[in-house]
């Protein structure tokens, strides 16, 4: 029983949304052939498409029916109450005119088409409402089609032994349906398959979104037999498209406003000449500048598909298909969602990269910034400084100099050397910390500079009541690593320091040397205050002072550390912190050694 256009239906349906003529073809076969063997003057076939929708892709028998109707479509739901109505033999279900209820009736008339079957006065003759439909199921137990037959050459209903007999008959003829059937969903699911493969691929490579979107692009269009593509991401204002299926700006924004309501409903939007399917208000305000766009170009249809990861929709891509070439099919759609949301999280995972390069070359840039800043604010410093200190001993070298003069003298002389100090680390910190200065690397034999820095640091220790204990140097060879020496005097020197600075009155400092495989190993320890969870989290950042109260109290600029850390990464090592608050610390540097 083929559906009409008579009578205008409930749910305007779009067409020819199921497989190529090839599989048509083969389905209208098998339709001819249980015609001819059943005596029935017509036999039609719908399959049910992936939207609900039931599509005619067969109808053999009735010329009039086959012009009419073929290809069309209209909602399974329509024909779920009469089905419930009928009598079942094994896959066949018939059901009388006079069996179907006023609503059944009524959905009918609205989506099928009646034959005209004169009345001849007998009870048994086949009335133009009849039904008798197979069910074409697969193995899983789903519907993929159904299968009609209309208008017996007897003129009379079949009894139920020659419909079970039927049934049986007819059996292989299903199947064979069947198979056609889930062959063309195979062939289009490959190459689909392939696209999608193609675009995860392109998405996995880490490249950015400008490139993931034009490699992607090529992919689509050979996947989708499509003669042309527009990608376009609502995030930025690019699109890769030529003439056919490039929006101009006064449909692009309509389009792409259809599409994220298309994301929301999980559809695709289809766009024809005259009609705009997905989208009543797309179609509404601008089906016409979509069809004069379809003809200038020589489309037959644009496919508009939303891209978006989630709730949000991030971008579409719009599929032209030329005059000549195959239709869009629901299976089509349904695939090309599924890439949508592969694409989609690409799209996604590639901006945050983005961003994410963005940002580094951002800090990157304050970096630098801050480092130009502190090497020129240093230098300016520098020789004021030389002056100021050189003038403070001119002063102090007069004899009879009024003590209160002299004091002040001396204030001013231990304040220049601080800044001085200070001056001297941020020009230090700034060179080593340019990756663009070079480490000029040759062997420098270790043990010589721990008892210099020792040697150096004994007053100081003495002055604050510190024991350094004999340094410990447990290594059958020499202890050398390549580097600088003077930036390895300098880490030794700032760590040696500190743990006097950091030790209190009656405390000890210990410092060895050891070699542990191909690496030297420089270990100072102290019994001094400790270093908190917190504060070690921070330690090696540049101008950081530690939240101890005890610490706070002993002069320092935030900068010793940082440079230890920064010669330690220079010359290929790296830096342990191993402290108890309260307890004391010990801090490990491990260099490769020569």
């Amino acid at each position: 029983m083929a559906e009409s256009t008579t009578t205008p239906p409930v749910v305007r349906a779009r067409d020819d949304g199921w497989g190529d003529d090839r599989a048509r073809q083969a389905i209208r076969v098998i339709a001819e052939d249980v015609r001819t063997r059943t005596d029935f003057g017509t036999c039609e076939v719908e399959v049910l498409r992936p939207d609900d929708m039931l599509e005619f892709v067969a109808i053999a028998g009735n010329d009039d029916a086959n012009e009419e109707m073929l290809r069309r479509a209209s909602p399974f739901a329509a024909m779920k109450p009469a089905l419930s109505l009928g009598a079942e033999y094994g896959a066949w279900t018939f059901v009388a005119q006079e069996w179907l209820t006023p609503e059944a009736s009524r959905l009918l008339d609205a989506y099928c088409w009646i034959p005209e079957i004169p009345e001849t006065g007998d009870p048994d003759q086949w009335r133009p409402k009849d039904i008798l439909v197979a069910r074409i199921v697969d193995d899983r137990g789903h519907l993929r089609a159904l299968m009609y037959l209309d208008e017996p050459v007897s003129g009379r209903r079949l009894s139920p032994p020659a419909l079970r007999q039927l049934a049986t008959d007819l059996q292989l003829s299903l199947r064979a349906v069947l198979t056609a059937i889930e062959r063309e969903e195979l062939s289009q699911q490959v190459r689909l398959t392939e696209a999608a493969r193609a675009v995860v691929r392109a998405s996995s490579s880490r490249v950015g979104y400008r490139d993931l979107l034009a490699r992607a692009r090529g992919h689509l269009v050979t996947g989708f037999n499509a003669d042309d593509l527009m990608v376009h991401d609502f995030a930025h204002p690019s699109t890769y498209a030529s003439a056919a299926a490039h929006l101009p700006p006064p449909l692009l924004v309509p389009v792409a406003a259809a599409a994220r309501r298309a994301w929301s409903s999980q559809s695709v939007l289809l766009v024809e000449a005259g009609r705009v399917w997905g989208d009543d208000a797309l179609h509404t305000d601008h089906n016409d500048a979509l069809t004069h766009h379809l003809v200038d170009h020589g489309v037959v249809e644009l496919v508009v598909v939303p891209i978006g990861a989630g709730p949000e929709a991030l971008g579409m891509f719009v599929l032209a298909r030329s005059v000549g070439g195959a239709r869009w099919t629901e299976s089509e759609s349904w695939a090309a969602l599924g890439i949508a949301h592969d694409l989609g999280r690409a799209l996604l995972s590639t901006r945050a990269r983005d961003r994410e390069l963005e940002l580094i070359a951002e800090l990157r840039r304050l970096d630098a910034y801050r480092s130009e800043l502190i090497r020129t604010v240093s230098h300016e410093l520098k020789n004021p400084l030389g002056v100021i200190v050189g003038h403070v001993e001119m002063l102090e070298s007069l004899s009879g100099m009024p003590e209160q003069a002299a004091t002040s003298l001396r204030a001013l002389g231990r304040s220049s050397a601080r800044l001085t100090s200070v001056v001297e680390d941020l020009l230090l910190l700034s060179r080593i910390g340019n990756p663009e200065t070079p480490l000029d690397r040759h062997p420098v034999a270790l043990t010589p500079i721990v008892d210099d820095v020792l040697e150096d640091e004994a007053v100081h220790a003495r002055q604050v009541g510190v024991a350094l204990s004999p340094p410990t140097y447990n290594a059958a060879g020499p202890l050398t690593v390549p580097g600088d020496a003077k930036e390895l005097l300098r880490l030794v020197a700032n760590l040696v320091n500190n743990a006097i600075k950091y030790s209190r009155p009656g405390g000890r400092v210990s410092v060895a040397l050891e070699r542990v495989g191909g690496a030297v190993v420089f270990t100072c320890c102290d019994d001094g205050i400790g270093i908190s969870e917190d504060d070690r989290h921070q330690l090696f950042n540049e101008f950081f002072r530690s939240t101890n109260p005890d610490a706070l109290e002993r002069p320092g600029t935030g900068l010793g550390l940082a440079i230890v850390a920064r010669i330690a990464s220079r010359h290929g090592g790296r830096i342990d912190v191993d402290s108890t608050l309260g307890e004391g610390t010990a801090f490990r540097v491990t260099l490769p050694g020569a």
